[in-house]
């Protein structure tokens, strides 16, 4: 037991030094890996800045799931498996990054293009007791209907939770989970390392017009792609970040961790097993705030991430360190069509020096995203480099805390009630596992401010989880209804 603990400690030290060493000791040690032979009739490219971090993750962690990214969709009506088939192999074809194996060759990753081939759409049945109640390889149960919802969901978690294989196996798997004759789950999984949330709206975009194609006997309507993502990752390694890594390098430098008080004892090294808590906020109680953001000439986003600073801050009794948001690095209009991973962390230090009223503290939230969007195409992994932060295989680097607010990516069609012929609803499989420590997604609509708060489980309990999302709350509410509050007079939002 000993024996196998230290072996994963080494092993997880070893991706983090890989992942913040300079290009040319990094290229040193990649020697002494080895490399796989070439593949004939495969085209190669290097990765991106950003794949590159998530290549070594799963090369030296290949069982870890937290970079899977499911997207499901309940679909009524008869669903035609040989259309949808067709369907994807069409997408494949025509976005390359998902026929692509990532492997080793001499001293650095390399990203392998294939031939175009069919993708296979698996019949999910469940497993323990659905499976042992009859549920047979057409997924239908005892009395030919199908699964019921527990089995289904059971399926799709299995499905969704398998580790990926980048070296040898598509980045892409699909399965269909049938809920009776005329209503099946469909669950579409993909490694980070070739997607992003904007991706998964040109997806579902592509796999809808390709699916009405097959069925109706016609070739998709589909504009030309002006370019691969292989093309953007060659950009990307031959631009220059010098003035950017350099910014970065002055603000960042000396951050401290965010440590706030933990349930469970720090594990020797960083799991991603995660738990999931809820909000909703009426607008009553959301549109106070927004208004006194534009009183200050600040944006919604800016007043939520002050709201959440503070939060963090009465939680942890901190008054400095560093949020990450994810953004996209889709700057120019031909990468738009593009399915691919795009994405990077900007990251927010937090000052919250001096007891700030709120409208202070929303000020210098204000000039710190202003300041960090002029250098956000500047690649998380070159701060990391840049800034040498000291490594601790038990949390990830630099931000231990997430925010987005997902106001501004494409979501029609990842979102959309049809599917050609079919009804289409999003179906949602709860996450077993967390990227970062705590982590805040909020969305705005008529209901109000909707979100999800995620969480490192083995360090903190659902109820802390649930505290932490009703202080947040009680903060917006209270900066709402009063911008001269200051942090500590709202320490009472976390009175129980």
């Amino acid at each position: 037991m000993t024996g196998r603990a230290s072996g994963a400690e080494r092993r997880a030290a070893l991706i983090e030094k890989l992942a913040g060493l300079p290009p040319e000791r990094r290229a040193a040690l990649l020697r002494s890996l080895g490399g796989a032979a070439a593949d004939p009739g495969g085209q190669e490219w290097p990765l991106s800045p950003g794949q590159e971090r998530l290549w070594f993750l799963s090369r030296f962690d290949p069982g870890d799931t937290s970079y899977n990214t499911p997207w499901s969709v309940r679909l009524r009506g008869r669903l035609d498996t040989a259309a949808l088939a067709a369907a994807f192999a069409r997408v494949t074809e025509r976005h390359e990054v998902l026929r692509t194996r990532f492997r080793l060759r001499g001293d650095a990753p390399v990203q392998v293009v294939l031939p175009p081939a069919p993708t296979p759409v698996e019949d999910l049945v469940a497993s323990g007791e659905a499976g042992r109640d009859g549920a047979g390889r057409d997924g239908a149960g005892p009395d030919g209907a199908g699964l019921d919802g527990a089995g289904a969901d059971e399926a799709l978690r299995e499905f969704a939770e398998r580790p990926f294989d980048l070296e040898n196996e598509p980045p892409l798997r699909v399965g269909v989970a049938r809920l009776g004759e005329d209503e099946v789950v469909l669950c579409i999984v993909l490694h980070h390392i070739v997607v992003d949330g904007w991706s998964l709206d040109v997806l579902m975009r592509e796999l809808a017009e390709c699916y009405a194609a097959a069925r109706e006997g016609r070739e998709p309507v589909l504009a030309e792609l002006p370019m691969q993502y292989a093309s953007f990752a060659v950009q990307e390694r031959q631009r220059d970040h010098t003035a950017g890594v350099e910014h970065w390098a002055g603000r960042l430098t000396g951050a401290p961790s965010l440590d706030l008080p933990l349930d469970h004892p720090r594990p020797s090294r960083w799991s991603g097993r995660g738990g999931r808590e809820e909000l909703l906020l009426p607008p009553e109680e959301v549109t106070p705030l927004e208004r006194v953001a534009r009183k200050r000439r600040c944006t919604s986003f800016m007043a939520l991430v002050a709201a959440y600073e503070a939060t963090l801050a009465l939680a942890s009794g901190q008054s400095d360190f560093c949020v990450g948001v994810p953004v996209s690095r889709r700057t120019r209009s031909e990468l738009a069509p593009l399915i691919g991973y795009f994405g990077n962390t900007l990251v927010l230090r937090a000052d919250l020096s001096g007891d700030p009223a709120f409208h202070e503290l929303l000020d210098r939230v204000r000039e710190a995203t202003l300041a960090g969007m002029r250098h956000a195409d500047v690649p998380f992994e070159h701060i990391l480099a840049a800034l040498r932060v000291p490594r601790d295989v038990g949390r990830p680097p630099l931000c231990q805390a997430m925010f987005n607010l997902h106001s501004d990516l494409p979501k029609d069609d990842l979102l959309g009630t049809r599917f050609a012929d079919l009804d289409a609803e999003v179906h949602t499989i709860p996450p077993s596992h967390t990227k970062s420590e705590v982590s805040l997604d909020l969305w705005r609509g008529p209901e109000g401010l909707g979100g999800v708060f995620d969480y490192s489980a083995d360090l903190f309990t659902p109820a802390t989880a649930r505290r932490l999302v009703r202080g947040f709350a009680e903060v917006v509410r209270r900066a709402g209804a009063d911008p001269e509050t200051r942090l500590s007079a709202l320490s009472g939002a976390f009175s129980d």
